[in-house]
């Protein structure tokens, strides 16, 4: 996707975002080609304006029902962690020291419940990650990073670690410049990346859970590592990916 449809993409999620918090939608959204004639774009720009919605934790795809607008319990959550990021300037490495348990806890789980419906969905999530990082484009790492993390914590199937991951991510990507996204596809860390991901996901596929956990908290290591050695200001406010 170039730069243009990313960012027509971007502003008809900021228009159905205002749509949503006016009551304009209420439950589950129009069709898409309701939407599509409604904010006149394609529908490929609309695919990825919604994708960037559930990404951020405030809509729910539903195959074969629709596309859902989340409850306000998910909305306040994110208040909560708005408000945890304003009062503590320096929250990057709480969050990362939160974000290694929270990975290596719900990998293992993964590998362990994870059923046919989750292996699919983490296979295709796997590939995308991979083919995101082997490519430049920052909006699609990101949006493939959260996919892939997402899928993961669905694998779970616990509701308290999906939440908490969907939150987490939530925050990282709306309120925290937390970012190694937007990387060459030749470099070392994108590489790198590309390798950690399919080796997590090799793991609880293979319902590894000692894999799983190494692999998840080697992961999360290097985007540690990576990030601090990035030594850039780190602002509380604009778009995020610290999820990788």
């Amino acid at each position: 996707m170039s730069d243009a449809e990313s960012h027509r993409s971007e502003l008809v999620a900021e228009k159905i975002e205002r749509a949503i918090f006016a009551y304009e939608f209420r439950g589950r959204l129009p069709p898409e080609r309701e939407l599509a004639t409604r904010y006149a774009v394609s529908r490929a720009t609309l695919r990825e304006a919604l994708s960037l919605l559930v990404a951020r934790g405030l809509l729910t795809r539903r195959q074969g029902s629709g596309t859902y607008i989340n409850d306000d319990s998910d909305r306040r959550m994110a208040e909560i962690w708005s408000d945890m990021a304003d009062r503590h300037p320096r929250l990057q490495d709480d969050l990362i020291e939160f974000r290694v348990m929270l990975e290596c806890h719900t990998a293992q789980m993964a590998a362990a419940r994870h059923d046919d419906v989750d292996r699919t969905r983490l296979t295709s999530a796997a590939e995308a990650v991979d083919a995101a990082y082997n490519g430049s484009d920052r909006h699609e790492q990101i949006r493939a990073d959260v996919a892939f993390h997402r899928a993961i914590a669905d694998a779970s199937h616990n509701p308290v670690f999906t939440y908490l991951v969907a939150s987490l991510l939530k925050l990282l990507h709306e309120h925290v410049q937390l970012s190694i996204a937007g990387l060459a596809p030749g470099s070392y860390t994108a590489q790198q990346l590309r390798a950690q991901h399919r080796a997590l996901a090799e793991a609880i596929l293979a319902r590894d859970i000692v894999a799983a956990r190494h692999c998840a908290e080697a992961h999360m290591n290097f985007v540690r590592v990576t990030l601090n050695d990035s030594a850039r200001p780190l602002p509380f406010a604009g778009i995020s990916s610290g999820y990788d």
